[in-house]
């Protein structure tokens, strides 16, 4: 599996009153890796708008493993998952930079929509290519 890694600092507004990164902020971290990974294949938000479609996220889980701190260097790990259905299943590990210890993984899970929030159920033409483009980077 192919990950892509993006760098964080973890700000000083970041952090809770026990000087750990608020928990929220990890979903937020989330999104940084996803973002990164899908703008390398065009599939941004508002690229998938002007395709005709929409990717709600439907799940989300984070697993904390240990803190980080006002300052720390972070690497943001994501990947995606082979999809089954017409949906994205993102994967994201997040690093201390400076010794790689495991902070915190989860995954997103983002059903796909025409922009009239109607459902699909199997991938074509321009988005079919492009989802097919990063599916296959990642594996």
């Amino acid at each position: 599996m192919q990950w892509i890694e993006t760098e964080e600092v973890v700000r000083f507004n970041e952090v809770d009153e026990w000087g750990m990164a608020w928990y929220g902020h990890y979903m937020a971290w989330f999104e940084v890796g996803r973002l990164s990974l899908l703008r390398r294949f065009d599939l941004l938000p508002k690229q998938m708008v002007y395709l005709g479609y929409i990717a709600p996220v439907i799940s989300l889980r984070c697993d904390f493993k240990s803190p980080a701190g006002s300052g720390d260097r972070i690497v943001i790990r994501t990947t995606v998952v082979k999809p089954e259905v017409a949906a994205l299943t993102f994967k994201f590990e997040i690093l201390l930079k400076e010794n790689r210890t495991l902070l915190a993984h989860g995954e997103t899970t983002q059903v796909l929509l025409t922009t009239n929030k109607k459902m699909i159920y199997r991938l074509t033409g321009e988005l079919e290519k492009r989802i097919s483009n990063l599916v296959n980077y990642c594996l």
